[in-house]
């Protein structure tokens, strides 16, 4: 029989809660990683997938909400968007009603790539899920969306407690 460990007799969730924030961490590491790899032929790194697949979605989202869906800083997103804009894939628009408000739009550029880009996403999704049943990815998004939204909560009642003191 195997001897307890410290973790074992702390209690099984404070183990299972640290390993799988860790998880959840290292498995967007590696998906990231791969998918920039797959990408790469079409001339694309992550991040300008992310924006592309972003405004798509969003035609005329603002550099801000951008900023927020990607979960990068204004500075990088700048950054980001004038590398796009070098290779065409981009254009940053001047808000009519508020000047310093830049609303991005996809190019022809761009659009020509998404076909290419949907079929290497599809093949991604398809060998990422290889041996995993239908049944556990539901349930693994419906796990994985509660656990987002528990942290959020945390986070929320954080900052309230932060502005407190």
């Amino acid at each position: 029989m195997k001897a307890e460990s410290a973790a074992d007799k702390a209690g099984p969730d404070i183990e299972a809660d640290e390993n799988l924030g860790f998880l959840i961490h290292e498995a967007a590491q590696a998906i990231s990683v791969a998918y920039g790899t797959v990408m790469a032929p079409l001339g694309l790194t992550r991040p300008q997938v992310r924006v592309i697949v972003w405004v798509e979605h969003s035609p005329g989202i603002t550099q801000a909400e951008l900023c927020d869906r990607i979960g990068i800083s204004p500075m990088s997103m700048t950054g980001l968007l004038d590398r796009m804009e070098l290779k065409h894939l981009v254009k940053r628009v001047e808000d009519p009603a508020d000047r310093r408000v830049k609303r991005i739009f996809l190019t022809h550029e761009a659009l020509k790539l998404k076909p290419d880009m949907d079929k290497i996403a599809t093949v991604f999704r398809q060998q990422a899920r290889k041996g995993i049943s239908k049944g556990d990815i539901t349930t693994v998004i419906e796990v994985l969306k509660k656990f987002k939204t528990n942290v959020s909560h945390i986070k929320e009642e954080a900052q309230q407690s932060n502005k407190r003191t």
